[in-house]
């Protein structure tokens, strides 16, 4: 399965010239959405996964609607298109497979405003895609029709029981928990990775048993996703173990490591548990030079990609993702320009701020090819975050200083304080190219 079109109206704060109506590519790779904090990133995700999923499970993961029709709208609605990967996405009942997209919708209907006692907003169906909606990706105990989500929180421990019963079940519920739950924890992966291991001792080497599946899954998180020469090493009854590249020994446990590490390896697992269990196998082919990729479709959304990640492991997240999951589309979004260069052309969209009424848009090309081909720097000062300058506030100031007795220097104005403060400033402050050339503008502006 994957997403070809996603539009919300009268969701939260995406109404009027805000409303949303984004074409996706419809195929594997990397979207991103980007925007300031209060854009609707999460909502837009979370939008996603409950259209996907149905009502019922909507109605599970999130029991109270409140706040999500705007405010003085009559009704609420998300819609997308969908489409289908056969036979791997199956259809329940009897009836014709249908061509092309199939349109899921779901509609939110707030109480009358008169209302003598407070009432949730009604949840329903959109009515003409419920044939199809409910014989696939709605239909209960469905086969195929994958689709995961995680919020920002992805921790491999801890969580709260009822959180986690949500996590422990099997369909859309466990696989969407997290993005909705701050609270549930990812802690079922290592938990699965246990069991094979039992398994694996049980079955005496069964071909194609347990024993392989956990190589399979061991060679994976190996191939170079952790960074700084660690490596996953080994699967215990206490957990995952980790150790340095070239070191014997019996490692450490992936616990004690900061959060970063097992962040990464939470989600990665989860995402090759929730396949495998989705479709009951774990298709993969080696990768040219080495390691693995599971070739299953499907999609999977993922809020604040970037958390607890080092500048120079969100440079690789994205890649190594692509690279692992060829076959599935990954919607995430992000506050970082180097998750932003991972995106496939066409898949970089910008969601307007809170005080802008425009809606989300893909990125043109000229934006796309300076964000993905330019530096970080280039980047992060583009209208995608619309951020000023990447200097601080004192650096800020020293630098307009400096431009100042630059004009001085070079119309030999300047006393000799001025030319000793200017050599100083100089060589304190470093400038990129870009903000050089905005400098110098700066100081032949007056001249023009």
């Amino acid at each position: 399965m994957y997403i070809t079109r996603v539009q919300l109206r009268n969701v939260k704060g995406f109404t009027g010239k805000r409303a949303v109506d984004l074409p996706l590519a419809g195929g594997s790779g990397w979207t991103v959405l980007a925007g300031r904090n209060g854009s609707g990133k999460s909502t837009v995700l979370q939008a996603i996964a409950l259209a996907v999923s149905g009502p019922s499970v909507a109605q599970a993961l999130v029991p109270d609607f409140t706040g999500w029709v705007t405010t003085g709208a009559r009704q609420g609605a998300v819609d997308i298109e969908v489409t289908h990967k056969s036979p791997l996405d199956s259809f329940a009942g009897a009836g014709k497979t249908p061509q092309g997209p199939i349109s899921l919708g779901l509609r939110w209907t707030p109480p009358p405003a008169d209302a003598d006692h407070p009432a949730r907003p009604a949840l329903s169906a959109f009515p003409s895609t419920t044939k199809s909606g409910s014989r696939g990706p709605w239909a209960e105990n469905s086969f195929g029709w994958f689709c995961a989500g995680y919020g920002p929180f992805r921790r491999l421990t801890g969580g709260s029981s009822e959180a986690q019963r949500l996590m422990i079940n099997q369909g859309p519920r466990g696989r969407l928990a997290t993005l909705f739950h701050e609270d549930a924890s990812l802690a079922e992966g290592v938990a699965w990775l246990i069991d094979l291991r039992l398994r694996a001792y049980e079955e005496e080497d069964r071909p194609g048993g347990a024993a392989a599946l956990l190589a399979k899954v061991l060679g994976l998180l190996q191939d170079g996703l952790l960074p700084d020469q660690y490596q996953i090493q080994r699967v215990t009854a206490d957990g995952l173990w980790v150790r340095e590249h070239g070191r014997n020994g019996r490692g450490f446990p992936l616990r004690e490591m900061s959060d970063g590490y097992r962040t990464v390896v939470a989600l990665v697992l989860d995402i090759v548990r929730q396949l495998h269990s989705t479709y009951g196998t774990l298709l993969s082919q080696p990768i040219p030079g080495g390691g693995i990729a599971v070739h299953l479709p499907g999609v999977v959304l993922i809020d604040e990609v970037d958390a607890h990640l080092h500048v120079t492991w969100q440079r690789k997240i994205g890649d190594w993702l692509r690279q692992h999951f060829p076959a599935i589309q990954f919607i995430v979004t992000s506050h970082s320009p180097y998750i932003c260069q991972a995106a496939d052309p066409g898949s970089l969209i910008r969601l307007p701020g809170v005080d802008e009424q425009h809606p989300a848009v893909v990125v043109d090309d000229d934006l796309y090819h300076r964000v993905v081909y330019g530096s970080g720097d280039d980047a992060v000062l583009s209208e995608l975050f619309g951020l000023e300058t990447p200097y601080s506030n004192r650096a800020e100031g020293q630098r307009r200083r400096l431009v100042a007795l630059e004009r001085k220097v070079y119309a030999e104005t300047a006393s000799a304080e001025e030319i000793a403060e200017y050599q100083e400033l100089g060589e304190r402050l470093t400038s990129s190219l870009s903000s050089r050339v905005a400098e110098v503008s700066a100081r032949l502006e007056p001249d023009r």
